[in-house]
């Protein structure tokens, strides 16, 4: 076929849909329920249509897309112009149908975006103690989720439309090669019912192992730690509880390098491991039937400077707690970070310099307003 803008598997949406190309973290505020859904392309065609702007029949290409309806819930289908769509993700290669077993998991590929969709909400109410400035309020929007589907079978694609031109020899169409078989549950006839998609239009959903999710809810019933390694990087953290939705396994946890609760991800590749504290050293230490000293200030400033030296040395990150010069309180995390003295009303001042993992800036931090010290077991790469 001629050049085309889409292909087989693309997830893409109708120009209105506020997601661009590999843009999906936006959150949708206003009429929401006015949202079309996003959608794969599972075929795509060549005709001769009059289109608005043009001054007679042009050959174009329509694609026909997928989507899941759960008001009806059912596959539903329509044919589009090419001018009718933009792209919203490439189509990747993630079914091997020579490894596809009956059992596995799928989904439809628009599936992690709707699953990550974002709506927000404004609310305003007219009292003394906000002024009347409005909240806002950000939820999951899951309207158009599709389900997780057990595979039954795949056989290749047998297409009822032509393919070729008999007049011309060219190709008119493109097809898929393979039909996923699955089942799934259908509330509106409480049964299982069975369908078929295209091979390219789906995505497995990975199984996780039995023994990682009971290791992680061992961790969380004995209010442990963890040393994890996802997709966002490498974390210590507190877990808190693991939730599912629609078949993904995701970890709630304090994380101690961002300084706040995070969600990640848990699949096969998701490195786990127990550890009993997090952190390498604590300072102060209130050693005071050793140190009578060590309640004091100066002492106090003195043994956070030397555990920001030690944690210097061994590359790794540190965590404070610090009261700002409003009395605020704060945890931040640091790496390649030192000390600073400089000239402040005719005396020396010690600042703390460091890239903040909260802010993802630099930030400066007086060290008579370090409160505590932590030295996390866990260098910087």
């Amino acid at each position: 076929m001629e050049s085309k803008i889409f292909s087989i598997g693309d997830v893409v949406a109708l120009k209105i849909h506020p997601y661009q190309n590999n843009l999906t973290d936006i959150i949708i505020s206003g009429d929401h329920i006015m949202l079309p859904p996003l959608m794969v392309v599972t075929e795509v065609f060549k005709t001769k249509q009059t289109i608005l702007g043009t001054l007679g029949p042009i050959d174009t290409f329509k694609y026909k897309c997928t989507w899941f309806s759960p008001k009806q819930y059912k596959f539903i289908d329509i044919d589009a112009f090419e001018t009718d769509l933009k792209l919203i993700a490439l189509s990747t290669v993630d079914i091997n149908k020579v490894t596809l077993k009956r059992g596995d998991r799928i989904t439809l590929k628009s599936a992690p975006y709707e699953l990550g969709k974002k709506k927000s909400s404004l609310t305003y109410e007219d009292n003394a103690v906000n002024l009347g400035n409005g909240n806002t309020v950000i939820n999951s929007f899951l309207s158009f989720l599709p389900p997780i589907m057990q595979v039954l079978d795949a056989k290749e694609h047998k297409s009822t439309n032509p393919i070729v031109d008999k007049k011309t020899s060219k190709t008119v169409r493109e097809v898929h090669g393979w039909d996923i078989k699955f089942s799934l549950f259908d509330p509106t006839t409480d049964r299982i019912a069975e369908y078929s998609l295209p091979l390219e239009a789906v995505e497995l959903v990975e199984d996780v192992d039995e023994i990682k999710l009971s290791l992680l809810q061992g961790t969380i019933n004995k209010s442990g730690y963890l040393a994890i390694s996802s997709v966002k990087g490498i974390s210590l953290v507190k877990p808190r509880h693991i939730a599912n939705r629609s078949g993904y396994y995701y970890l709630r946890a304090y994380d101690y390098i961002t300084n706040k609760v995070e969600e990640i991800e848990i699949t096969q590749r998701t490195a786990v491991r127990p550890i009993k504290n997090p952190f390498k050293t604590q300072v102060p230490e209130f050693d005071i039937a050793h140190k009578p000293k060590s309640a004091t200030p100066q002492f106090i400033m003195n043994e956070i400077i030397l555990a920001v030296k030690k944690a210097k040395k061994s590359n790794t990150f540190i965590r404070i707690k610090y009261k700002n010069r409003n009395e605020q309180l704060s945890h931040r995390t640091l790496k390649d970070f030192t000390i600073i003295t400089v000239k402040e009303d005719r005396r020396d001042v010690s600042y703390l310099v460091g890239y903040c993992l909260l802010r993802q800036a630099e930030r400066n931090f007086r060290i008579d307003r370090v409160q505590s010290l932590q030295e996390l077991k866990m260098k910087v790469v």
